[in-house]
């Protein structure tokens, strides 16, 4: 069944110019509501779901394309760029707050760049094998995974949340015990002084993210590191801790801003290959696949580096939180395993990777709070280097890029400084898992009655595949309509 190939105007609506919005009346707008009205409508709604979104640490696309498809009158391809600017807007928020925060358990950055670092390089992978499934398979079976795929994260993650919550509450009635027990068995009020400041600092350890160890921390997760705290700190030892006290790691920036530059270079390329005259298809194909060596090394070196820093902590008594990563050998190649499904996934699915990754993090046991500002910062190259494609590829107009990433940034500062507020309030992480699965779930219903409609009106139809730049959220390796080398005589649409 042959593909037809992309017309040339179907990204003009996120072309235009805010003035030019402005300007549309209700028989000029595709949508037939006045310019002003789509305008406002859309940023209104973006600000309220994308400050759900960032709270939750994933990018919001599946919540943004429909949004800017039908309410901005963008349709299916024009609103994936914006959905992508918006995207870039709130990953950039959401590290200026996430940044230079602190681990709430440990005096470490709370990005875990370690996960971070080695996840982007086999999501990145994975991806080129998920657009190519993408490309192949017909629109009714991605349809299928898509609900699939979502509904069992949504479900999963809210499960997750309520273990965390039954956990949370457990460990406050334990700090809240021996407090009660001091206050009925002494008649003076030093003693229940002493008692109800150890419940308050040990609940200020859960909420705030302060970079306090051990002596904070609830009694059956802060013993080990209380121990390793009040023992003697060799040398080695308070070397691998200054390490990961570390910001912004070195060696971890060195290994993502080289994938990104690869990353945006093989796009510009593969396109520019396909858009060749003279293309031929052995080229493209041998193109195409250069990410596995590339990217496969990314990984590889980024492995042999968080095995070394095992084994060295290992050595040097370094004492692990129980929702630390180790690096072990089991787990090396078990992530990679992990990373390589989440970028498939997201390829194939045409889904942001935050709402596979996100739901990932916190399968494998990771802190809450660290899972998602992780997922965040992952989220932040990725949707960096589309905004690039798009606006190199002429499918993303200036002013609403800049629009769009304004009213992105301003949605995930509101989203970030909600969360906070709540986690401060109430000690409690399990929310913020809580919220991540709300949002996979609206984002579940969202896209998929999206594409129902569009496969029931005629825009897809059930025999066909989706086109790349069709799908209702976008992903990373954009490469047009078409796939492989474009046909002669219409290169010119063809992308």
């Amino acid at each position: 069944h042959r593909r037809q190939l992309a017309g040339a105007g179907e990204y003009d609506q996120a072309m235009r110019t805010i003035s030019e919005i402005f300007g549309e009346t209700e028989s000029d707008a595709v949508n037939g509501l006045p310019g002003t009205v789509q305008l406002i409508v859309s940023t209104v709604l973006v600000l309220v779901l994308g400050s759900l979104a960032a709270g939750a640490g994933i990018g919001g696309g599946g919540l943004f394309v429909p949004i800017y498809m039908v309410l901005l009158g963008a349709g299916p391809k024009g609103a994936v760029p914006l959905s992508k600017a918006t995207i870039l807007g709130g990953a950039v928020g959401n590290f200026l707050s996430l940044g230079p925060a602190r681990h709430p358990k440990a005096k470490r950055p709370l990005i875990d760049y370690e996960s971070s670092t080695f996840m982007q390089s086999g999501e990145l992978l994975g991806v080129v094998f998920g657009v190519l499934l993408n490309n192949l398979l017909p629109a009714v079976v991605i349809v299928v995974f898509l609900v699939l795929i979502l509904s069992y994260n949504a479900v999963r993650t809210l499960r997750k949340g309520l273990n965390i919550r039954q956990k949370e509450t457990r460990e406050l009635a334990e700090a809240a015990a021996p407090a009660q027990g001091s206050r009925t068995s002494s008649a003076g009020g030093e003693t229940e002084m002493t008692n109800g400041g150890a419940k308050a600092e040990a609940i200020e350890y859960e909420s705030a993210p302060n970079g306090t160890k051990a002596k904070t921390a609830p009694a059956k997760e802060g013993t080990e590191a209380a121990e390793a705290e009040a023992a003697p700190v060799s040398p080695e030892l308070q070397a691998l801790l200054d390490e990961d006290a570390k910001q912004y790691p070195l060696w971890a920036w060195g290994l993502l801003m080289p994938m990104t530059v690869y990353t945006l270079a093989y796009s510009f390329v593969k396109n520019e290959i396909k858009k060749s005259d003279s293309c031929e298809p052995w080229a493209f194909w041998l193109w195409y696949v250069t990410p596995v060596p590339v990217l496969g090394a990314f990984m590889a070196g980024t492995a042999y580096i968080l095995g070394r820093r095992h084994k060295r902590k290992l050595d040097a008594g370094f004492a692990y939180l129980p929702a630390d990563m180790r690096w072990d050998r089991k787990t090396l190649l078990r992530f990679p395993r992990t990373a390589l499904l989440a970028g498939v996934t997201a390829g194939l699915l045409g889904i942001g990777g935050g709402m596979v990754i996100g739901p990932l993090f916190l399968s494998i046991g990771m802190e809450p709070q660290v899972g998602t500002s992780s997922c965040a910062f992952m989220i932040l190259w990725t949707a960096f280097t589309g905004v690039v494609i798009y606006g190199v590829d002429d499918h993303l107009g200036a002013e609403l890029a800049l629009w769009c990433v304004a009213f992105g940034f301003i949605s995930g500062q509101v989203g970030q400084r909600l969360v906070n507020t709540v986690l401060k309030k109430t000690g409690r992480p399990s929310y913020v898992v809580f919220l991540l699965g709300a949002i996979i779930c609206l984002a579940c219903l969202a896209m998929a009655t999206t594409l129902v409609v569009k496969m029931v009106t005629g825009d897809y139809d059930a025999n066909d595949v989706i086109e790349q730049n069709e799908t209702i959220a976008t992903h990373l390796f954009y490469l047009g309509s078409g796939f492989g080398c474009a046909e002669k005589g219409q290169n010119a649409t063809a992308h």
